[in-house]
C-alpha cells in the first residue's frame, strides 16, 4: 500500500484523538483522586490544615485576644477547615467520576482501532 491510497490517508487521526482524550480523562481521574484524598485528610485531621495555625485575631481590635477568644477562634478555624476538607473531597470525587468513564471509554476505542491502524484488518 502506498501513502497515496485513499483508504490509508489519515487513518491515524482518530487514534490520536482517542489517545489524547484518554490522557485527559486520566488527568481528571488522578487529579480527582488526589484532591479527594487531600480533602479527606483535612476533614478527618483539621489540625493539620492552614487555618488551625492562623493567629487568632478579633476584627477591629489591635490588642491580643483573651484565652477564651483564642479557644473560640481556634474551634471556629477547626470547623471551617473540616468543612473545606469535605467540600474538597466531594469536588475531587466528582472529578474522578467524570474522568473515569472518559478515560476507560476512549482507551477502549483506541485499542479497538489499533489493528486497523497497523494494517491487520
Amino acid at each position: 500500500m502506498s501513502d497515496q491510497d485513499p483508504k490509508v490517508k489519515g487513518r491515524w487521526l482518530p487514534s490520536v484523538y482517542y489517545y489524547l482524550a484518554t490522557i485527559i480523562g486520566l488527568g481528571f481521574m488522578l487529579g480527582g483522586v488526589t484532591s479527594t484524598l487531600i480533602g479527606l485528610r483535612h476533614a478527618v485531621l483539621p489540625e493539620l490544615g492552614d487555618q488551625y495555625y492562623s493567629t487568632p485575631y478579633i476584627e477591629g481590635e489591635q490588642k491580643k485576644p483573651s484565652v477564651a477568644d483564642e479557644k473560640r477562634i481556634r474551634a471556629e478555624n477547626i470547623e471551617n477547615e473540616r468543612r473545606r476538607g469535605w467540600s474538597k473531597a466531594i469536588d475531587g470525587a466528582i472529578f474522578s467520576l467524570v474522568g473515569a468513564p472518559v478515560f476507560f471509554w476512549h482507551l477502549r476505542q483506541a485499542r479497538r482501532r489499533e489493528p486497523e491502524l497497523l494494517g491487520h484488518s
